[in-house]
């Protein structure tokens, strides 16, 4: 698989050599995380330039030397704009950033953020219900390549092109989301929802993450951000739809956080209108094998894929995404994972100083709107289990304070096929193995 995903890098020819990809899941390539790393893109792994702090990837690796002063004040000037272009390198990913954290700040100098964001799937389960046959699923119909959707005055465009079949079996899109702020309001986008379905019907994939290219755009009234991502199936055709979280920081009498719905749009291998059967989202109490969760504006998105058995136990390998959509820097200071197995039994797989995994005993600091990531691994008594990573975060600042920032609950499942296992935290009366 490895080298099917490095061939795949090396056709789509772009800006850099790819030295290091693991990003796949379940026998489908999870490319709305791997095509960041083809770009070299701030938004899940660092590909050729590595994190300027051992054991990890940065999601905004350092350069060989410091940037200038002048010239980080120049590139955030430049994005700091009502419509913010696409970003085509890391630079201009991270001025992007740094523009978030400097506007989310600005708006609590001014006392207008009022209360911090509900956990991203409770806003998602807050919305109305999804209408089959309504714009945003349109079940039975022929779809077309883009959807257009408009939530509380925030507009989704979405579009998708076809990239090629690479290795016979992958079939990959890169796609586009344009978000356009047509309100009042001032609005932060903070995590992601995204649903992959074949053209079977089958559920291929659902990805859960912070905000999206490590971004955590805040939309002004008239505000643009886009950002450009991928995927791949193993049939020609598929589709896609999903949300986005969001928090209101200023402006409004409603919630203080939504969902915008991105209206469900066809994966097509020829570009033309495709018929794709539906596939409900998973039913109420099983859990897909990605999660996000958000504390007091740390955000942590985190998924586990198998990887090995050996003496009796199953062993994962975890990624964890940490995003700081705070205004004030952060400090990792310790980390504790516990794995629920199927037959309900709670252990604790992993613990100790630092961040734990790559990053071992260490300690990571992380400023004001920016983000890194982490790779480890955990191990389940049980072929399936629920993982819970918590991480002890010290807050700096006037009130500095500690917190313990988690990944939601994560499933874990030994079966190359398997999308969602069992809830075993709230329900553990499920056969195991």
């Amino acid at each position: 698989m490895r080298g099917l995903v490095c061939a795949f890098a090396v056709l789509l020819a772009v800006l850099c050599q790819v030295t290091s990809i693991d990003l796949y899941a379940k026998g489908v390539v999870i490319v709305e995380e791997l095509y960041l790393q083809l770009l070299q893109l701030a938004g899940d792994v660092s590909v050729t330039v590595t994190s300027s702090i051992p054991g990890g990837d940065a999601l905004t690796p350092s350069p060989p030397s410091p940037e200038p002063q002048a010239s980080i004040t120049s590139s955030i000037e430049k994005a700091d704009v009502l419509k913010q272009p696409l970003a085509k390198n890391e630079q201009e990913i991270d001025a992007q950033q740094r523009v978030s954290a400097r506007r989310y700040a600005q708006m609590k100098d001014m006392k207008a953020v009022e209360a911090l964001p509900l956990p991203p799937d409770e806003i998602r389960r807050s919305m109305p219900p999804l209408d089959r046959h309504g714009p945003e699923m349109r079940c039975g119909e022929f779809l077309p390549t883009e959807s257009r959707l408009i939530t509380r005055n925030v507009e989704l465009h979405t579009r998708s092109v076809f990239q090629g079949n690479f290795g016979g079996s992958q079939y990959v899109w890169k796609y586009f989301v344009t978000f356009k702020n047509l309100g009042e309001e001032t609005v932060q986008m903070l995590t992601r929802h995204w649903i992959f379905v074949d053209a079977l019907g089958r559920l291929a994939a659902e990805v859960k993450g912070p905000g999206a290219r490590g971004v955590t755009p805040v939309l002004p009234p008239k505000g643009e951000w886009t950002y450009e991502s991928g995927t791949s199936l193993d049939t020609p055709y598929g589709s896609m739809h999903g949300s986005f979280q969001f928090d209101l920081l200023q402006g409004g009498h409603g919630p203080r956080s939504f969902s915008a719905r991105v209206g469900r749009l066809a994966l097509s291998d020829d570009g033309r209108a495709k018929e794709v059967p539906c596939v409900d989202e998973a039913k109420e109490g099983m859990l897909p094998l990605t999660s996000v969760l958000s504390v007091e504006r740390v955000i942590l998105g985190g998924r586990a894929e198998f990887s090995r058995k050996k003496a009796g136990k199953y062993y994962f390998q975890y990624d964890v995404q940490f995003n700081n959509a705070r205004d004030s820097d952060v400090d990792v200071l310790s980390h504790l994972w516990e794995v629920v197995d199927s037959k309900g039994q709670r252990h604790t797989v992993s613990e100790g100083p630092g961040v734990g995994g790559a990053y071992k005993h260490q300690e990571r600091p992380l400023r004001a709107g920016d983000a890194f990531r982490v790779n480890g691994e955990i191990w389940s008594p049980t072929r399936a289990g629920n993982a819970q990573g918590t991480f002890r975060v010290l807050i700096r600042g006037e009130e500095s304070h500690e917190i313990e920032a988690r990944t939601d609950f994560m499933g874990l499942s030994a079966d190359k096929d398997i999308t969602h296992v069992p809830n075993f935290v709230s329900d553990p009366n499920f056969a195991g193995s």
